[in-house]
C-alpha cells in the first residue's frame, strides 16, 4: 500500500576502483516487499466477500497474515537503503549539500508521482506522497553520525504513535486523506498536509523511522562489504531480526491476552470483542492514546512492537537474501537467467507499483459501487485472478529489463531529474 526509488549501483567506500556492486539480495527483497503490496491489495478483500470461495476466502485471510503491516514497512527500510546507495558517491567526494538535494528531488518527484496516482479510483491507498514526504524530512541526516540517526529512530518509534493518536484524537478524526490527491491538496491544502505527515494511513512521523532504520542498514552493508564481512554481517542482521520479530510478537500476543492488566480494555470505545478490532484497526495511528496499546503490534499504526515486529521481518528478510546472494562477493556476479528476472523486476519498484496502481485503477474502477462489491468483482479485477495477471506483468516486465540490460523507465526517469538538478 503502499514505493522505493530504485537502488543505484554500491561499492564500498574506501575502494573507488573497484567494479561497481549491485546487491542481488537488496533487489530481491524489493520484489518481495512489490509482491506484498499487489497482495495487500488484490487478494485480501475477499475476506469481506459473502459471495467468495472458501478457497478466495482462505487465501486471502492468509495473504492478510502474512502481509498485513510488513509489506509496506520492508518497502520503506529498503528505501533507506536506497538513499545510502544513491548518495554514497556524493558523500565520498565531500558533496553533502548535493546528497541531501539529490534526496529531496527524489522525495519531490514521488509526491508529484503519488498526487497523480491518488486521482485514480481504485481503493487502493497510494503511499508514494506520503513517502516523498518523509524522504524530504530524513535528507538533511544522511550524512549524520550513526548515532544521530538511530536517536532519531528512537525518539520518532517510542513517541511518535502516542502523538499521532493525541492529535487525532483532539482533531476528532479517525484518519485523513488516504490517497492524498491533487484534489485534496487544492480543496483542503491543510488537512492534506496533516494527512501526510500525521493523520493519513502512512504518516511521514512513522515513515521516518523506516527510512531512517534502513539507512543504518545500509551504511552496514556498504561497510561489511569494504571489509570483505558481508556474509557475517548480513548473517548477524538476519538473526537479529528473527529474535526482534519473535520478541515483538510474545509480547503482543500477551498484551491482546490482558488488555485489562495493560490498562487497554476498561473505558475503551470498542464491544467484547476489543482484541480483534483492535487487530483490524490498521488506520496510521493506535484507536486511542493509552499507554498500554504501545505494547500490542497493530499493523500499520507505528506503536512501539508494531515498528519492533516490521522492522524485525525487514532485518530477516534483507539478511537472509543478502547472505544467500551476495555473500563471499557474490554481490559483482551476474545472476542466472530466472533470478535475473526476479532482480530486475525488484530492481524497478517505482515503475512496478506504478504500473501496478493504473492497472488496479482501469480494472477495478468500474466495480466500485459497494453494491456491486459485494457481489464479487471479475476474476481480472480481483482475487488469485488479478494478482496472477499482474504478479506475470510484473515478471514480464523484469524479463524484458533483465534482456535489455535496462533500468526501469521510471527509475530511469527518476535518476535524470536528479542529475540535472544536483548537477
Amino acid at each position: 500500500m503502499s514505493s522505493a526509488p530504485p537502488a543505484v549501483a554500491a561499492a564500498p567506500a574506501h575502494a573507488a576502483a573497484r567494479p561497481r556492486v549491485r546487491y542481488i539480495g537488496i533487489d530481491l527483497a524489493r520484489f518481495i516487499a512489490i509482491v506484498g503490496m499487489m497482495a495487500a491489495h488484490l487478494l485480501t478483500v475477499n475476506r469481506f466477500i459473502p459471495t467468495a470461495s472458501e478457497f478466495d476466502r482462505g487465501l486471502a485471510e492468509g495473504a492478510e497474515v502474512v502481509t498485513n503491516g510488513t509489506a509496506a514497512a520492508l518497502f520503506a527500510v529498503l528505501g533507506g537503503l536506497s538513499m545510502v546507495f544513491a548518495t554514497r558517491r556524493l558523500l565520498r567526494e565531500g558533496r553533502t549539500g548535493s546528497a541531501i538535494g539529490a534526496i529531496m528531488v527524489r522525495g519531490a518527484v514521488l509526491i508529484v508521482i503519488g498526487l497523480l496516482l491518488g486521482l485514480i479510483e481504485n481503493g487502493i491507498v497510494v503511499v508514494l506522497a506520503y513517502y516523498g514526504v518523509a524522504m524530504i524530512l530524513v535528507a538533511p541526516l544522511i550524512a549524520a553520525p550513526g548515532w544521530v540517526l538511530a536517536s532519531v529512530a528512537t525518539v520518532l518509534g517510542l513517541g511518535g504513535a502516542w502523538i499521532n493518536a493525541v492529535v487525532r484524537r483532539s482533531l476528532e478524526v479517525v484518519v485523513e486523506g488516504k490517497s492524498v490527491s491533487f484534489d485534496l491538496i487544492s480543496t483542503d491544502p491543510v488537512g492534506a498536509l496533516r494527512a501526510l505527515l500525521l493523520t493519513g494511513e502512512y504518516p511521514a512521523i512513522t515513515w521516518c523511522v523506516y527510512l531512517l532504520v534502513g539507512v543504518l542498514v545500509g551504511r552496514a552493508l556498504v561497510s561489511a562489504t569494504g571489509r570483505g564481512a558481508l556474509g557475517r554481517a548480513a548473517a548477524v542482521l538476519a538473526a537479529a531480526g528473527v529474535a526482534l520479530t519473535v520478541f515483538a510478537q510474545l509480547v503482543s500476543n500477551w498484551a491482546l491476552a490482558n488488555l485489562s492488566v495493560i490498562g487497554v480494555g476498561s473505558g475503551a470505545p470498542f464491544d467484547e470483542s476489543l482484541a480483534e478490532q483492535l487487530m483490524m484497526w490498521n488506520y496510521g495511528a493506535p484507536p486511542f492514546d493509552l499507554p498500554g496499546v504501545q505494547l500490542i503490534a497493530i499493523p500499520h499504526t507505528g506503536t512501539v512492537f508494531d515498528l519492533l515486529r516490521t522492522i524485525g521481518i525487514s532485518f530477516a528478510v534483507i539478511g537472509v537474501l543478502v547472505v544467500l546472494c551476495d555473500r563471499e562477493g557474490a554481490a559483482g556476479r551476474a545472476p542466472g537467467r530466472l533470478l535475473g528476472v526476479l532482480r530486475a523486476t525488484g530492481a524497478a519498484p517505482l515503475t512496478v507499483y506504478t504500473l501496478h496502481i493504473i492497472v488496479s485503477g482501469l480494472l477495478m474502477g468500474p466495480y466500485r459501487d459497494p453494491e456491486v462489491m459485494m457481489q464479487g468483482m471479475p476474476w481480472w479485477a480481483q482475487g488469485p485472478g488479478a494478482f496472477a495477471l499482474q504478479f506475470g506483468g510484473a515478471l514480464l516486465l523484469g524479463a524484458i529489463l533483465a534482456a535489455t540490460k535496462r533500468r526501469g523507465p521510471l527509475e530511469a526517469l527518476l535518476s535524470r531529474i536528479v542529475g540535472l538538478v544536483i548537477r
